[in-house]
């Protein structure tokens, strides 16, 4: 929309009203100026009309109409004087100027003087007004009647009845009045046109000063304010209240500026803050726009700074949706959070913009949004998106630290032997001393230290083989083989803890294809949880068999069992209820992870106190579809 400047709005009105009220000033002047030229003349007239008329009815006395004709003849050549007559009351020109209209009726002139008056009652005061005859121009035309008087009973009768002998009608003319009038008025026009001129531009000049060039300075900075130049301000002149005005913009603007650092600041913060959380963060409005998300869950979303999911939708980012998702198909938390319920826990499948897909756990908590004291109806829902594929990476750091479990039993089983392997090198080093022939004896001491070295041995390559890293390729794997290697690391633990060991190996020795050290980890944690549900003692038993074309693994515990209300979470990732609350929560979780990667899978088959029993389902490798099928 284009601009309407203040200033070209302040001279159109400005000159407008200043033109109207001198038009309207020159009217007035105008009229009041003609009526008193016109009253002037008349009054001239009345005189000049007065000594005529004394002169008339002196020569009727007298009855020299002779003298009469002069005179109204010599009248009628008088500047400024068009016509003179004398009528009698019936309109009849008795006299004047103009020979020609002797004898005339002029019963009209009587009825502009009077209109419906009849030669009885006829008007006795003189009258003037203004008029336009035929011919053109413009006339002021003075009516005297002629009263009755006595001495002239004789010839126009009693006065009673005929109250006037007759009318003297005297025409001038009234173009020089006019002229000067409007002479006049050209001089007072020019002269006004000069002082509203002045006027105006005096106007013009303090309104400019004081009013526009202020005014225009605000209107820059408030431009210049909303389109975000916070650093805007308004020069400060004078102590007026245009002054004031700008002092307060600007101790506004100020205010302003310093709300929106602190905003930065606090929303910079907040950032910062969020970025510290290792999973992703996001904050949606009402609207379905994400108003605020973190670093994390943009790594998550695939994209490389946060602040381009601000004011996305969140079914966009998600799903890849051009609509909300329907709340009956989706597990949408702006819908299914209230007051009554203000958290919700779901898992989502991350849609990414490069078609990939990533699983994650969300947990949404419900938000309200403080509106000054009171609590407004509409809220934020805030979402902590965890991001599952990394949860439950298992790299080799991870390996290695689940391996620090088993250090304390690992140099118990190294102790034993190096210690045999020292007490037999003493021996022999006495045997050589005391005597050099004593072969036979050394040579057992020797083939000890030989047994003891191979212990340590067997212990140290099955501590690597668990913690080397998995093969990018599957392997034939000998589950007993694997089962009783494994075990043999937890001896020393289970022994501290009263644990007792039984296996029930299928003697036909199954195999399965996977990575040696994954089937090692997953025998390792099945145990390793098994030891932290028997904190009193009680039975580990494994057993092994071939169930048609599948190896089952059969792990089982005398602990205290798992409860119905957390069944259904043992496989989450960081969902932890050991007895001694040191669990992180991923060894069950690492655990279904390994053991689908590999194709097999895994059931609680039984959960109560006293006989708790994890099965696992694994291809037999020496099945023929099987291999067929894993070959393909």
């Amino acid at each position: 929309m284009p601009t309407q400047h203040l200033s070209r709005r302040f001279i159109v009105f400005l000159f407008g009203v200043l033109g109207l009220v001198s038009v309207c000033f020159l009217l007035m002047f105008y009229y009041f100026y003609s009526a008193q030229i016109a009253d002037e003349r008349t009054q001239a007239s009345h005189s000049v009309s007065l000594l005529l008329k004394s002169s008339l009815e002196r020569a009727m006395l007298r009855r020299d109409l002779p003298g009469l004709r002069d005179i109204i003849s010599d009248l009628g050549k008088q500047e400024g004087v068009k016509e003179v007559m004398i009528l009698n009351p019936a309109g009849e020109v008795r006299f004047a100027s103009q020979p020609q209209r002797l004898g005339q009726t002029e019963a009209a002139i009587i009825q502009q003087f009077c209109p419906n008056c009849t030669p009885a009652n006829l008007p006795l005061e003189p009258v003037t007004r203004f008029f336009t005859p035929n011919a053109g121009g413009e006339l002021l035309r003075t009516f005297h009647p002629v009263r009755n008087k006595p001495e002239c009973m004789q010839c126009h009768g009693n006065p009673a009845s005929h109250p006037v002998n007759g009318i003297l009608v005297v025409d001038y003319d009234a173009a020089p009045i006019r002229e000067k009038g409007w002479v006049n008025i050209l001089m007072l026009t020019g002269a006004g046109a000069v002082a509203v001129l002045f006027s105006a531009g005096a106007a013009w000049w303090f309104m400019r000063r004081y009013v526009l060039q202020p005014i225009s300075s605000l209107d820059t900075a408030s431009h210049a304010l909303s389109q975000g130049n916070l650093a805007a301000r308004v020069p400060v002149r004078g102590k007026d209240e245009m002054a004031n005005l700008a002092s307060t913009f600007n101790h506004m603007a100020e205010r302003l500026q310093h709300s929106h650092q602190v905003l930065q600041s606090r929303e910079q913060f907040l950032q910062g803050l969020i970025d510290a959380v290792p999973d992703g963060v996001r904050v949606i409005d009402p609207y379905f726009q994400i108003v605020l998300a973190n670093r994390a869950y943009a790594e998550q979303c695939g994209v490389a700074c946060p602040e381009t999911l601000r004011q996305q939708y969140c079914y966009k980012v998600t799903y890849q949706r051009d609509t909300p998702c329907p709340p009956s198909l989706r597990s949408c938390p702006l819908a299914m959070l209230s007051a009554e319920q203000p958290t919700l826990k779901f898992m989502e499948t991350l849609h990414r913009a490069d078609t990939s897909l990533l699983s994650t756990e969300v947990y949404a908590a419900r938000l309200p949004v403080v509106a000054g004291e009171a609590v407004a109806s509409e809220c934020l829902v805030v979402e902590s998106v965890r991001d599952l594929d990394k949860a439950v990476q298992y790299s080799h750091e991870q390996k290695l630290a689940s391996l620090g479990e088993l250090a304390a039993g690992v140099a118990h089983e190294i102790h034993n032997p190096l210690a045999s392997v020292r007490i037999a090198l003493q021996a022999s080093d006495q045997i050589l001393d005391t005597s050099q022939e004593n072969v036979t004896e050394l040579k057992d001491y020797l083939h000890l230290v030989d047994e003891q070295v191979e212990q340590c041995l067997n212990v140290t390559r099955r501590l690597m083989k668990l913690g080397t890293l998995a093969s990018g390729h599957p392997e034939l794997v000998e589950v007993n083989g694997v089962i009783r290697e494994t075990l043999s690391l937890l001896r020393f633990e289970r022994e501290q803890q009263g644990i007792g060991e039984a296996l029930q190996l299928d003697s036909s020795n199954p195999r399965i294809l996977a990575a040696d050290n994954d089937v090692r980890m997953i025998i390792l944690n099945l145990a390793q949880n098994a030891f932290h549900a028997m904190p009193a003692g009680g039975e580990l038993r494994v057993i092994t068999r071939k169930q048609g074309a599948t190896v089952e693994i059969r792990v089982e515990d005398t602990g205290t069992g798992i409860p119905d209300a957390i069944l259904a979470h043992i496989f989450d990732p960081f969902f932890s209820r050991r007895h001694d609350q040191r669990g992180t929560g991923l060894g069950l979780t690492i655990t279904r992870t390994l053991v689908k990667q590999h194709g097999g899978q895994i059931q609680v088959a039984e959960h109560a106190a006293g006989k708790t029993a994890f099965v696992l389902h694994f291809p037999d490798a020496d099945d023929v579809p099987n291999v067929t099928q894993e070959a393909a």
